[in-house]
């Protein structure tokens, strides 16, 4: 891996990190319009739905980490 894949990997990281703050930042937006009563069951599928898409981005972001930390530890210059 040379520098540019590196760096590649690293921009591949923050966009990922941003998307899934974006998907969070959505989730939270909807836990705040939330009452002491039971939501009604289209606001409770869009809830989930919205839970799903928030684990994803997640899982993205964390798949992008994993593969930024692997090659920094092991030094992007080995081939």
């Amino acid at each position: 891996m040379n520098h540019t894949e590196f760096m590649g990997l690293h921009a591949a990281c923050v966009t990922s990190m941003r998307s899934y703050f974006v998907e969070v930042e959505k989730s939270s937006t909807m836990l705040r319009e939330c009452t002491a009563k039971p939501m009604p069951l289209k606001k409770r599928l869009m809830l989930t739905s919205q839970g799903i898409v928030e684990n994803t981005a997640h899982l993205t972001y964390l798949s992008a980490k994993s593969l930024l930390l692997s090659a920094a530890r092991l030094g992007y210059a080995l081939s």
